[in-house]
């Protein structure tokens, strides 16, 4: 495998019949919503998971050798229209989420897990069909981070925020209406041309 596997999951998944499971997790402003796709709650990693059964949805985990971003969609329906005030106004946008893929022995006990994937909430949209309803969320993978820019200037702030107590770039703000005067005050400069003159009127 391309992958290294603990040595349990390794095992389960080569095996004539596997259980499996996933546990996702999304950190809300207000709070931290655990999930998993079985029924009733769930305790792993000192935890407590609500399980989604057949309401929850996970888009296919996409991977491949080269370096790109790729996203995670996950989907959550019959909510109670009631219940849908966390989706509609709490602060998610960039939160963390993980999954992990989980291996269950015969008492859909976990036996071992692997995080499969972990990013950041992007965007959430919702389908209300009146009683109930759905909601979607787009997931990015961490490694979107390479395609955005990393804006930095060459200012005071920024450097004491990169580097705290670093001078360096006190005045820089200043230098920019800053008078420069070359030379020697006053001097005036030698006429050059014309031909002719001694060799050391240029060191006058």
């Amino acid at each position: 495998m391309s992958r290294n596997l603990p040595s349990a999951v390794a095992s389960a998944v080569v095996g004539s019949v596997v259980k499996l499971a996933f546990f996702a997790e999304f950190q809300f402003a207000s709070g931290t919503v655990r999930m998993w796709t079985g029924v009733g709650n769930k305790s792993w990693n000192a935890l407590t998971w609500t399980g989604a059964g057949d309401f929850g949805g996970i888009s296919p985990v996409d991977e491949s050798t080269d370096v790109r971003a790729a996203g995670l969609a996950f989907r959550l329906s019959g909510i109670p229209a009631s219940s849908l005030s966390l989706a509609l106004s709490d602060n998610y946008r960039g939160k963390p989420c993980k999954l992990w893929l989980a291996i269950l022995d015969a008492a859909a006990a976990v036996v071992d897990t692997y995080q499969i994937f972990a990013g950041r909430m992007d965007v959430m949209t919702i389908d209300d069909g009146g009683d109930t309803a759905s909601i979607n969320v787009q997931a990015e993978n961490r490694l979107v981070d390479l395609t955005r820019a990393r804006a930095l200037r060459y200012t005071d702030a920024e450097q004491r925020r990169l580097f705290a107590g670093d001078l360096g770039l006190e005045f820089v703000a200043k230098l920019a209406e800053k008078p420069l005067h070359w030379g020697v005050p006053g001097a005036v400069a030698p006429a050059y041309g014309g031909g002719g003159g001694d060799a050391n009127d240029y060191d006058n």
